[in-house]
C-alpha cells in the first residue's frame, strides 16, 4: 500500500515535470496560460503566490488583487519580482500617475518606442528623465526640452531647436540670412520675420518694431536710409542716425584712399544730411552730429577749413540740445580735445591736416590693431592711397609716442552708447517645444514586452518548483520570436 502511494506520488511529481517540459516551446504567456490551468487541476507546478500571478497576468490585473510578498530587511529583490513590479507599474501608468522614480524605472526598461508612446499620452513627466545613460539626453528632449543646452541638441541633432534657439541671437546680431532659414519657427517667430520681411521690402521701419532695442542691429541692416522722425522717436532714431553719419564718414575716407571722388563726395553728403537733421536732438545724439558738422567744416570747406564756423557748432549754446554738463564726463573730455585742436589748427593755417587718421584708415579711435588694418590696406591701394595711408600712419605713431603736436580729432564722442546694444533678447528655452518622437509607434509585441517578461519569470518559478534548469535563454529567444510574428 504504502509503495502504491510513493508510486503516484513520483507520477504527479513526472506529470508536472512534464507540463513545465512542455512550456519551452511555448510563448511566455501561453506557457503561463499552460501553468495555471495545471495548477487548478492540483498539479504542483506553480507555488501558490507565481499561480495567482499568473491568473492576474492572464486576465491583464482586472479585477484581481495580486498577494505581493515585500522584500524583507536587507533582502535583493530578485529579477522575478522586479520583473512583475515593473509589469504590474507600466499597465499601472498607463491609467494613472505612478512615483517619479518608477517611472525613471521604466523608462530605462521599456523597448523605447513604447516610452514615446507614453511621452506622447503625457503619462510621463520630466522628473522621468533619467540621471544618466544612453537615454538620458534623448528623454530629456522629449520632456523637458528647455533644459538641453546647445551641445546637447547639436550631439541630438535637433536642427529645428537650434535655429529656434540662435534665432533671436542671430536678429541681436544683426545676422540678416536668419531670415531665410524659418523651419521649424514657433507661431511668434515666424510672425517677427514675416514684420522683418516688410521692413526689407519698403525700406520703412514700424514705430513698434523700434521699441525693441535688441532688434535694432537687424532694423540698421534690414533699412539702413530708412526716414527717422527724430522729435518723435528719440531712442532707436538717434541710435540709428549716429551711426549712419560714423558710417558715411568711414566710407567717404575709404572712397578717398581709393581715388573714388564721387562716392566720397556722396557719402559727405549724407553725413551733413544726418548730422543736420539731430543736430537739434535733445539726446546725446545732438552732440555727436554737432561734433560731426564741425568734422565736416574743416574736411569739407569750400574755401578751406572753416575753423571759426567748426568751433561755434561746438560751442554750448542755451535752448538748441542737452547740456553739455549732461553728458558723460568721458564725452566732454573728448569735446575739450576736440576743441583745442581747431583753435590749434586754426592759428598754423599752413595745410588741411588729418584730422582722425583712425578714421582714415577705417578703425575705431584708439584701436590698438590698426597698423594690420594699414598693412592690408596699402597692399590693395594705388600710389597715392598708400601715401595718405602712410601719412595716417604716421600721425597715429606720433600721437602715441607723444610727439604729435595736435591729438586726433575725437569721431565720435560716446562710442559705446552707439554699438549694438547690451540688452537681453527674448527667452526662447523656457517654452522649448519638445522633440519630435524618432521611432515608429510600437508595435504590439513591444507593447506587450514588460508582460511577457514578468510571464517569463513565472515560467522560471515553475522550473525551479520542480527541479528543472530554468528556461533561460531559450524561453526569452521563444519571446523574441512571438513579439517579431505579432
Amino acid at each position: 500500500m504504502l509503495q502504491q502511494g510513493r508510486e503516484a506520488t513520483l507520477t504527479a511529481h513526472e506529470l508536472a515535470s512534464a507540463v513545465v517540459e512542455a512550456t519551452r516551446y511555448l510563448t511566455p504567456v501561453e506557457a503561463v496560460e499552460l501553468l495555471v490551468e495545471a495548477h487548478r487541476a492540483k498539479l504542483q507546478v506553480l507555488p501558490d503566490a507565481q499561480a495567482l500571478r499568473g491568473r492576474a497576468l492572464l486576465e491583464d490585473l482586472r479585477d484581481l488583487e495580486t498577494v505581493e510578498r515585500q522584500p524583507e530587511a536587507g533582502e535583493l529583490e530578485s529579477p522575478a519580482d522586479r520583473a512583475w513590479r515593473l509589469y504590474t507599474c507600466y499597465e499601472r501608468l498607463l491609467i494613472t500617475a505612478v512615483e517619479a522614480d518608477v517611472q525613471r524605472e521604466l523608462v530605462e526598461y521599456l523597448p523605447l518606442p513604447v516610452v514615446d508612446d507614453l511621452a506622447d499620452a503625457g503619462r510621463l513627466t520630466p522628473r522621468a528623465v533619467p540621471a544618466d545613460g544612453p537615454r538620458r539626453l534623448y528623454l530629456q528632449a522629449r520632456l523637458t526640452p528647455s533644459m538641453v543646452d546647445i551641445d546637447g541638441l547639436q550631439e541630438l541633432g535637433w536642427q529645428a531647436e537650434l535655429a529656434r534657439r540662435s534665432f533671436y541671437t542671430r536678429l541681436a546680431d544683426g545676422d540678416v540670412s536668419v531670415l531665410e532659414q524659418t523651419t521649424g519657427l514657433t507661431d511668434e517667430q515666424s510672425v517677427l520675420v514675416a514684420e522683418l520681411q516688410a521692413v526689407r521690402q519698403s525700406g520703412r521701419i514700424a514705430p513698434e518694431l523700434s521699441r525693441s532695442p535688441w532688434l535694432w542691429p537687424i532694423l540698421e541692416r534690414l533699412a539702413p536710409q530708412a526716414p527717422v522722425n527724430v522729435r518723435r522717436d528719440k531712442s532707436f532714431g538717434p541710435w540709428l542716425l549716429v551711426r549712419r553719419i560714423q558710417r558715411a564718414l568711414s566710407l567717404a575716407h575709404q572712397a578717398r584712399l581709393r581715388g573714388k571722388e564721387q562716392k566720397r563726395l556722396t557719402m559727405l553728403r549724407s553725413a551733413w544730411n544726418d548730422a543736420h537733421a539731430l543736430q537739434n536732438s535733445w539726446t546725446a545724439a545732438g552732440w555727436e552730429a554737432r561734433n560731426a558738422i564741425a568734422y565736416l567744416l574743416v574736411l569739407q570747406g569750400e574755401d578751406g577749413p572753416r575753423y571759426e564756423d567748426a568751433l561755434e557748432v561746438l560751442s554750448p549754446a542755451a535752448g538748441s540740445g542737452m547740456r553739455e554738463d549732461r553728458l558723460p564726463w568721458e564725452a566732454r573730455r573728448r569735446l575739450e580735445t576736440n576743441r583745442d585742436v581747431l583753435h590749434q589748427l586754426s592759428r598754423q593755417r599752413d595745410r588741411t591736416p588729418i584730422l582722425n587718421p583712425y578714421l582714415v584708415l577705417g578703425v575705431p579711435d584708439g584701436a590698438e590693431n590698426w597698423k594690420d588694418r594699414w598693412r592690408i590696406l596699402r597692399s590693395s591701394l594705388d600710389m597715392d592711397g598708400e601715401a595718405l595711408a602712410n601719412e595716417a600712419k604716421d600721425a597715429i605713431e606720433a600721437f602715441e609716442r607723444g610727439r604729435a603736436s595736435v591729438p586726433p580729432y575725437a569721431v565720435p564722442l560716446i562710442s559705446d552708447a552707439w554699438s549694438k546694444p547690451s540688452v537681453s533678447v527674448p527667452e526662447v528655452t523656457r517654452t522649448a517645444m519638445p522633440m519630435p518622437r524618432e521611432t515608429a509607434p510600437a508595435a504590439d509585441g513591444e507593447r506587450q514586452f514588460a508582460r511577457r517578461r514578468a510571464a517569463a519569470a513565472i515560467v522560471r518559478a515553475a522550473c525551479e518548483n520542480v527541479g528543472l534548469p530554468p528556461v533561460g535563454e531559450s524561453l526569452e529567444m521563444t519571446s523574441e520570436r512571438a513579439a517579431a510574428s505579432e
